[in-house]
């Protein structure tokens, strides 16, 4: 189950739908931390108990928040093409899915939108390859990474 919370009511009002999912066996995502700040990624993972955080780069800002996603196996699912095209980041080169790779949290590279935002996941690795952010080996590692449940 995935909700946009950024912008939206506040997460408390979230609390019931995401229990009546975790009930029900599903994984547990919502999108937050792109547009808000690294407490915010910290509140909707704990308050929600999120698997899986859309975007999530506002973590990046804090070191505790990044070691307890690390910690918690909570996977970001990111869309570098689209945080440079929104604004989120000044470009790919600086782009903070680094910091957060480099600080244990289990990432993984996606896609926001192909139409609106012309790219899709291959040319994300390409881009972010060319970028020199990551070496070949390292985006392998996070290629597995989206193929693997993180909490086994």
């Amino acid at each position: 189950m995935t909700a946009r919370l950024e912008l939206q009511k506040p997460i408390e009002a979230f609390k019931p739908l995401y229990r009546m999912a975790k009930a029900a066996g599903w994984r547990l995502k919502a999108h937050v931390g792109e547009w808000g700040d690294a407490d915010s990624v910290w509140r909707a993972v704990e308050e929600l108990e999120l698997d899986e955080v859309q975007h999530g780069i506002a973590a990046a800002h804090s070191e505790p928040v990044m070691r307890f996603l690390a910690d918690n196996h909570v996977r970001l699912n990111i869309c570098p093409t689209s945080n440079v095209m929104l604004g989120r980041v000044p470009s790919l080169g600086v782009h903070p899915i680094r910091k957060l790779f480099d600080a244990g949290v289990i990432v993984t590279i996606n896609t926001d939108d192909v139409l609106v935002f012309g790219q899709g996941v291959s040319e994300e690795f390409l881009s972010l390859f060319q970028a020199s952010l990551f070496s070949a080996d390292e985006l392998e590692q996070i290629r597995l990474a989206g193929l693997t449940d993180p909490t086994r």
